[in-house]
Formats: C-alpha cells, structure tokens, sequence
C-alpha cells in the first residue's frame, strides 16, 4: 500500500521526511481548493529549492490568458486561440531567518519534518523543528486551509516556539507576483510533448500595487483576454512587541524570542472573482479589502471553526463508509474529498478536469463534468449541480455561434473544451467532432430534474438546452434511403478517442436519440406553465414530429451475424491491434503512434458502447450488455483515467463480481498510486466521480427506472459492509449493504417507494 496511506487513520494523509521527490509527487494530492480558488500543496520557502516543486501554482477558476493557436495548414471552423488558465500570485510565499541564516528545507538543520492532510477538517499542517547555525531550536508548525464561508480566502497559520530567549527572528511573506506563473524559480524542465497539457513558459499578467498597509493589495490583468482580478494580504500576530513593516510586495514581521513562549503569525490571502471593466477596479478592490478586514476582525480560529463546520456538514451527507478496508477507506474519502473541492457554485464557472490542483488540460471544462462529476452532487450536493448547469446555460450563445460555424442554421453546438464558451480544442477529430458532448449535456439536465424535481430550472434553463441541443441533432444528420430510411450521423468521433470521425458511433446516436426524446416530453410539461420558456424558443409541431421520426428511426449499427453493437459502422471492418507484440511502455498509445495508424485499427482508448449501455441499463438484455463487455474489454487499452470505472460497474452489473472488485481497485486509488504517470499535473477528477458511481451505481446498484430509485446490491465479500447516503427529492436516504444484507433508511422527509431486486418497499 502507499506510503501516504499507511499506519494513518482513515482520514488522514501523512507525509514523513524531507525528500525531494516524495515533497514535489505530493504537490497535487495536498492541493487545497473551494471551487473559487485553489493553491498547490507546494512548500513555503519552494521558491529557494526548485526541486522540492513541479509546479507550486494557485488557480483562479476560469480566470484564463488567450494565445492564437499556430496552425500548420488552417481551415474554415478551426478553434482560433487557446484558452489557458494561468497562475496566479502566490499566497503561501513565506521566507523565515535568524540572523544571518535563512531557512530553507534542502541545506537547514531539519528534524520531525512531517505533512498532514486532514481530510475530515480539510486542512494542511506542516510541521518540524529547525536547529540554526547559532544552536537555536524552533519548533514550527504551518497550517494553511481555503475557506469555504468566505471563498476569496486562503488562511495560514505559522506557529513557532523557541527553545532560547534573546534571538532575532524575522518572517517575510510576499505577494509573489514576479514568479506566479507556478514554476519555481529557476528550475529547468525537460520539455514534454505530452498533448494533455500546455507549458506555460511566461508570465501571464501585468500587476499594479493599489494599497500596503496595512491590507497589501494587487490588481491582476491578463495580457490577451483582458480578465481582471485583485489578490489582497494581511498580517496579524499575537506578539505584541513585534515590528511589522512593508516593502514592495513584501510584508515582513521581526521579533525577539523568549524561551517557550509560541509566537503566532497569522496570515490571510484573498483572491476576488475576475472581472472585464477596467473601471470596476475600485469597486472591486474596496468589498476584497471588506473581506479582509472582516476576517482579520473575526480571526484565525473563528474562520477555522467555521470552515471545520463546514467540512462536517458535507462529510454528514457525502461520506462512504467501507468496513474491511481501511486504506481504501482513506482512498474514497480522498476522492470525495477533491471532487468537493473542484466544484464551480456560482453558476458562472464549471469543474475543470484537474480540478483546481495542476495544470493539465490547461484549466478546460469536457464532457468530465457531466458523465463523471455531476452524478455524485446530484445526489449529495443538488445545489451545485444545478450550478454546474447553469454554467452550461450561460454559454448557449458561444454554442449557438459554433453551430452556425458548423454549418448549422438552428440550436446549438457546445464546446468540446472550453472555459469561455467558445471552442479551444485544435485537434478537431478529438475535438470539435465529438459532438456527443450536447447529448451528455441534455442528459445531465433530464437527470437533475428526474433527481430533484426541480420544475423551475427545468422548464426555463433546462428546456432551452434540451431544445436547443436536439434541434442540432435533425440538421447534423439525415434520413439515408441507403439504410432503409435510417437517420444517420456522419463523421463524428464518440468518447473513445482512438476511432475518430466514423459514421454512426453507437454512443453518440444513442445519446442523441434519448436528447430528442428528452426535449419532447419536457415540452409537453411545459406547454401549461406560465413560466416556461417554451414560447420564446417557438417550436413548431413540424418541428416536433421531425425530432419524433429521427429518435424513432436512429441509426444503431449491430453485427447480426456475431449479435454484437458495433462501435460504428466501420469498427468490425477494422485490423485488431496487435496487442501481444506492443510493449507496456509504448503505453498510451497516443504518446507513441501516429493517429492514423490508431485510427485504422480495433483498438478503444476507453470505454464507448459499453458507456451507453451502462447509463441505460433497462434498455438493453443481461446477454447483450455481457457479449459486448467481452468483446469490448479485449479491445480497450484504458488509456484514460475515464474507462476502467464504467467496465467495473457493468462487470458488476453482468455478475463479474471479481472483474468489477479488480476495476474498482485500479480506479479506487488511481492519484495516491499515481496509475496513471501524471498526477503531478492535477487529480483525475473525472475518475474521482467514477470512483463514486462505481460504489453507489455499480456494487449497490442505484439506477433510476421509471423515476424511482432502484437498488440491486452487489457488495464486494472483501468488505464487512458498504454504507452512503442519497438525497433524492427532497428525502436523505441511508443505504448500508453486506455481502448478505441490504439496508435502506429515510433520515430526512416523506416516506419514499424504492424498488429492490426482490420488491418494492417504503421506506
């Protein structure tokens, strides 16, 4: 088992010791983040010992930089700029001396040096004791943790207790706007080709200093996208005798010690939203400087109450509880843990792929949020599902302008990956073609309002997206008189990126189908509400019997012959990959062969037909959904960190229980064990909520059929018991299953019918 998970409690990540390599492996998995904001788990002093870090970067969420992308050969409809989430200024700078010595990691006199992540509380604690030249020993502990009561907030504690009076000590913090691109300084990195990420080899922003003292305050401007935002500090201590002063961007605190007596420094960073007008400057920087004296009012420990508080009330209703494991138990609670943290909640920002941890994916929304990540705050946190909806609805018009680029004259295309809305993917047969990203998207919206029974935002913000994103359906494809009438859609890459722009892509049609069915029936609840937004969006009955026709007559490709649902049209028709003679570091393949020669084989970088088949379990036979899982598995490289959670819970639903317990586990702990080689540049956030669905989908078996809850457990027999919770309309209901047993209970409202293996039951 992982060092970080071993001898620990099942809330606790531990890290012990001062070496480089385990300090800098760890920068993701410490990060702290609110949705809002996040900061890396980098060291204090990393700006003088570059190789403690990978990248000690804070994100500001959708606050991003824009550069034209170079194309070798440009055509019409090509993505024109990327969209880049940059590194902000730094907030947990802090440089500590004595005398003339000053401490850092690598070359001080370092004992008991430990880190601990408590996921329970949701705070980093460093602690150690530092012998300096002169014979003087500190005792020193930081804290750090990013509030959720107030989300512009990063709060830190420094506490150091001397073992001799009579010393000078001196504690600098800075505001480290001239190194914020999240690259330590002076570091040299190999150049990595890997296409899933961007370096960022530039700063990104120009600053201007607005006040110093006692509140330091920056103004922050993008170069290119013209996004503003202000990063504001302050400093407070419990010494009274110390001297504080300020230079720069710099803020320095000096005392003298006394033996055994702790001093206390407090330190409060804040980062506001961003904002386009330049002349809302003042204003913004007068309710962050509110913030700030708010909290420097109210105090470290009030704020850490707070935020604890905080962090109890999720755990109450988002805990899973596995008997049997306790490392495991530390790994889902991890999970949960960041997956809480990535969440946009202002209706203005989505959940990026990294979440707020690293870098990777350049900050961009996918399809992620919606397939892997919703699901568990449907059920735990509807507020902030609705929120992550929203933000799709705020950028219908981006969507609207993409299918016109298209060549669509009516609904709407969304970005494949994006933080503004307009498209930034510029490899479009990966990108722009997986045009399956407006079905998952309806199917996010049907899911809220079948999970919440929330009317409201369905008839007004969900009805425009289901409208919009099934009037694209009818006009990207067609009836084929080829294919007896079917009505097909052509060139189009589904979710295994390893098949791209083939005709028919089972998912893609399949999820367009239940789009177009999804839009009707939402239309018929709306036609007798005076607050839907039915009228304004004027669809015709023509309209609607067309949308009828293409959901009846879609194209879904099956080999009769071998009773197997093709991919798409031509997958059957394809070389199988030479699996046997690739070698394991040629893995994954996208880092080593030429798409092409990918693309004209049998080979799935993820789960696809077996992803559609899994979300409608009901539709298809116990037989087919297992021949399609063996053929499929054979052919599936799991290559992304998006694929081994669906082929454990349909392992799980087909009754291959070792298999799926065999998947779990490879997803379970897929960032602490670094699975896949890159977690330095951010969680797999996407395989967080994988994580989750395979507990609360696939070994207990919770799907939705007819708008009831329905349950067919399967736990695994290494665990003594499996337990969560579910809010499913306005009810909390707890569910503990054994290998043997099943146990529902309703904790919060009316009493509930839910449908069992065996029978249907009130709870």
């Amino acid at each position: 088992m992982h060092e970080l998970i071993q001898n620990g409690t099942p809330w606790i990540l531990r890290e012990t010791g001062n070496d480089p390599a385990v300090i800098r492996q760890n920068e993701t998995l410490f990060a702290l983040s609110n949705g809002h904001f996040g900061t890396r788990g980098s060291l204090e002093e990393v700006h003088r010992t570059p190789e403690y870090s990978y990248s000690r970067s804070t994100l500001i969420n959708g606050y991003y930089d824009t550069d034209p992308i170079s194309y070798g050969e440009w055509a019409y409809g090509y993505a024109t700029h990327h969209q880049t989430t940059i590194p902000v200024p730094d907030g947990k700078w802090m440089e500590l001396r004595t005398a003339d010595e000053v401490f850092d990691l690598k070359s001080a006199n370092v004992s008991d040096h430990e880190r601990v992540l408590d996921l329970k509380e949701g705070i980093l604690t460093r602690s150690f004791q530092w012998e300096t030249r002169e014979g003087v020993k500190l005792d020193i502990t930081i804290e750090r943790f990013v509030s959720y009561d107030y989300p512009e907030i990063l709060a830190q504690r420094m506490t150091l207790v001397p073992d001799t009076s009579g010393h000078e000590v001196r504690v600098t913090f800075e505001l480290d706007d001239l190194e914020a691109m999240g690259k330590a300084a002076g570091e040299e990195q190999a150049e990595d080709l890997d296409p899933r990420k961007k370096e960022q080899t530039r700063r990104r922003f120009t600053s201007q200093r607005l006040s110093r003292s006692p509140i330091l305050l920056l103004h922050i401007k993008t170069q290119e996208s013209d996004l503003h935002a202000l990063v504001g500090s302050v400093i407070q201590t419990d010494k009274s005798k110390a001297a504080l002063s300020s230079y720069g961007n710099q803020t320095a605190l000096s005392f003298w010690t006394k033996a055994g007596e702790p001093v206390r420094i407090d330190r409060f960073t804040a980062y506001s939203s961003f904002f386009t007008n330049d002349q809302a400057v003042i204003n913004q920087s007068r309710q962050l400087e509110e913030t700030l004296e708010r909290v420097d009012s109210e105090g470290y420990d009030k704020l850490k109450s707070a935020h604890i508080y905080r962090m109890q009330s999720f755990w109450e209703t988002s805990d899973i509880q596995i008997e049997g494991d306790p490392a495991l138990q530390l790994g889902i609670r991890f999970n949960l843990f960041h997956l809480n943290q990535a969440a946009g909640r202002d209706g203005k920002r989505n959940m990026s792929a990294k979440g707020l941890t690293g870098e990777g994916y350049e900050g961009h929304y996918f399809w992620d949020t919606e397939l892997y990540m919703l699901p568990f705050f449907l059920y735990t946190q509807p507020e902030i599902a609705r929120a992550l909806l929203s933000y799709r609805h705020s950028i219908l018009p981006q969507a609207r302008e993409r299918a016109r680029i298209m060549g669509i004259d009516k609904g709407a295309l969304f970005a494949w990956r994006t933080i503004n809305g307009e498209e930034a993917s510029p490899y479009y047969p990966a990108g722009t073609a997986q045009i399956h990203i407006n079905a998952d998207i309806a199917h996010a919206v049907y899911s809220y309002g079948q999970i919440t029974g929330d009317e409201r935002f369905m008839v007004k913000e969900g009805l425009e997206i289901l409208v919009e994103t099934a009037r694209f359906w009818v006009r990207w494809g067609h009836f084929d008189d080829q294919q007896k009438g079917a009505f097909v859609l052509n060139d189009v890459t589904g979710p295994d990126e390893y098949t791209a722009i083939v005709n028919n892509n089972f998912y893609t049609n399949y999820m367009a189908k239940k789009n177009l069915l999804y839009a009707l029936e939402l239309i018929k609840r709306a036609e007798n509400r005076t607050d839907s937004s039915l009228k304004q969006l004027d669809v015709s009955e023509e309209e609607q019997r067309l949308w009828e026709r293409a959901a009846e007559l879609m194209c879904l490709p099956y080999d009769e012959k071998h009773r197997l649902t093709m991919q798409d049209d031509s997958f059957f028709h394809k070389a199988v990959w030479d699996f046997e003679g690739t070698p394991e570091d040629k893995y994954p393949l996208l880092l080593h062969y030429h798409p092409l020669t990918i693309y004209r084989h049998q080979v799935c970088k993820q789960a696809d037909t077996v992803l559609a088949q899994f979300l409608f379990l009901d539709d298809f036979s116990e037989e087919q959904k297992a021949r399609d899982f063996d053929y499929y598995e054979q052919v599936t490289t799991h290559d992304s960190s998006l694929s081994r959670s669906v082929f454990g819970m349909m392992a799980s639903r087909i009754g291959k229980d070792e298999k799926a317990y065999e998947y779990f586990m490879d997803t379970a702990l897929m960032d602490i064990t670094d699975l896949q080689a890159n977690t330095k540049d951010g969680v797999h956030a996407a395989n967080m909520g994988g994580t989750w669905l395979s507990l609360v989908q696939g070994f207990a078996g919770m799907r939705l059929h007819d708008g009831k809850l329905t349950f067919s457990p399967r736990c695994p027999k290494a665990w003594s018991s499996l337990s969560f919770s579910l809010k499913f309309r306005g009810r909390l209901i707890r569910v503990k299953l054994t290998p043997d047993t099943a146990h529902y209970e309703r904790l919060e409202g009316e009493p509930i019918a839910i449908q069992t293996d065996d029978e249907q039951i009130v709870v």
